[in-house]
């Protein structure tokens, strides 16, 4: 018993360890807008498929039409998560609101068609159930999306070769602090 009280104070709290702190603060700060994003876009995906099984299952609508229109949707209210609140840092400010847009929407009908590929294979050919393929039609896709959307909100560093120069930079005179 003496044994186990011991064990009890001699337990890892990750949070009293600043290393461990500060490298949990180094991948939410590095990786930021992706988590965001995974937020925005599951609200987005959610989004996306609960237009689609109202137009297709409640309303009967053709499977290519109701994706479509849930397509739009969801995208327009994607556009406007990423650029309010993902995209925030590091901010392409070269480009006009509609450039943006349209440069948005042009990834995303490209993502469009592989969208409609799987809707048609799972519900068509294959005859799965609608939720079933939607939900795997909306990670799959999702992937896609955020790559494609980093590029349209974030501004474009130019190289890699600079980006490497500029974190060597910030080494040298992080070391020498």
């Amino acid at each position: 018993m003496v044994k186990n009280k011991k064990m009890d104070s001699q337990k890892f709290d990750s949070m009293s360890d600043p290393k461990i702190h500060h490298l949990a603060q180094n991948l939410v700060k590095r990786h930021r807008n992706l988590f965001v994003y995974m937020v925005f876009g599951f609200i987005a995906a959610l989004i996306n498929t609960i237009v689609f099984m109202v137009l297709h299952k409640w309303w009967h609508s053709v499977v290519l039409v109701s994706n479509t229109i849930a397509f739009i949707i969801s995208n327009l209210a994607s556009f406007v998560f990423n650029q309010k609140a993902v995209f925030i840092n590091n901010v392409d400010e070269k480009h006009s609101t509609w450039q943006k847009l349209l440069v948005f929407f042009t990834y995303r009908i490209i993502s469009l068609i592989p969208d409609s590929l799987i809707m048609l294979v799972g519900l068509s050919w294959l005859h799965l159930d609608a939720l079933l393929v939607k939900i795997v039609d909306q990670i799959l896709v999702g992937v896609f999306n955020y790559l494609t959307t980093r590029s349209v909100f974030q501004a474009q560093e130019t190289t890699m070769i600079a980006r490497a120069k500029e974190k060597i930079k910030a080494r040298k005179e992080k070391s020498k602090k």
